[in-house]
């Protein structure tokens, strides 16, 4: 059995204050808080010593052989797990300028090369919570003049950062509101960062890209029509495609889109249903 453990430099005295500098410790360690659970998967969140802030550590276990030779047939032997794969896209996502959550170390632990437990820490973005659970309490208050501002405002400010991801060169290829955190700002603005990115990736050819992009504009609105009207909708892709008028390519695009969106939609509620149980409690200023 091998361990092998990457820190990032400014969180390496920190995480060893903690007591998490080595893989055992990490997959040891209880937390403060439970996020996300799964079969095969935990999300926890630790407060560190000394009022350091706060991590998420993101857990991937493999515990029979069954899934190590999955594992296998998807690129981990003796090549990146999906922690080490996230921790680079997330590192990439950062140097290129585009909100994401910022990944500060990840392990492995493998057995004859096949991965058997991996993991993912990223630095807890203070006030912030998933999309999904966020929208869900947004969408159980009363519209009041403040919330239908506030929905404009997060409609808006989300298109143009998916905009700037793109034009950028990165897809994520897992753009779902589950994997976008929202952050309220003092100044009833909102901010969004983007992680479990371990599938996605920069193709700086735009031909090449167009595809992960339908697929990535397809996720994001899986979930809209459970917030937003067909006319929020509009708004929200007026602005991505930076325009005040879709033209017969858009419209084009957008059956490609809508196509792929149906696909996506029973899986994601069933998703749904489960994925947020473990989230805390959100108020909204201002809503009734």
């Amino acid at each position: 059995m091998a361990d092998y453990m990457l820190i990032d430099a400014p969180f390496r005295e920190r995480l060893q204050k903690a007591g998490l500098d080595s893989v055992q410790s990490v997959l040891r360690c209880v937390g403060d808080r439970l996020a996300a659970w799964s079969r095969t998967t935990d999300t926890i969140l630790v407060k560190l010593p000394g009022g350091d802030g706060s991590i998420y550590i993101k857990r991937y276990h493999y515990p029979g052989w069954r899934r190590r030779f999955r594992g296998m047939l998807r690129g981990t032997f003796l090549k990146a797990s999906r922690a080490r794969s996230e921790f680079r896209a997330l590192s990439a996502m950062r140097r290129l300028g585009i909100q994401a959550v910022r990944p500060i170390a990840f392990g492995e632990r493998r057995t004859l090369h096949f991965v058997k437990s991996c993991f993912l820490i990223t630095e807890a973005v203070p006030d912030a919570m998933s999309l999904v659970t966020f929208i869900k309490t947004f969408a159980d208050h009363v519209m009041t003049s403040h919330t239908r501002r506030a929905k404009v405002e997060i409609l808006t400010s989300l298109a143009r950062q998916v905009r700037h991801m793109h034009e950028m060169g990165f897809v994520h290829r897992d753009l779902f509101w589950r994997n976008v955190l929202i952050r309220p700002l003092p100044d009833e603005r909102f901010e969004f960062y983007f992680l479990d990115a371990s599938v996605g990736r920069r193709i700086r050819i735009a031909q090449r890209r167009q595809e992960s992009i339908v697929h990535d504009i397809a996720a994001m609105g899986v979930l809209a029509p459970e917030f937003c009207s067909k006319s929020d909708q509009l708004r929200f892709l007026l602005e991505y495609l930076a325009t005040d008028r879709l033209t017969p390519e858009d419209r084009q695009w957008l059956r490609r889109v809508q196509s792929r969106q149906d696909k996506f939609r029973d899986s994601e509620l069933q998703r749904l249903e489960r994925g947020s149980v473990f989230d805390p409690p959100i108020r909204i200023a201002g809503a009734a």
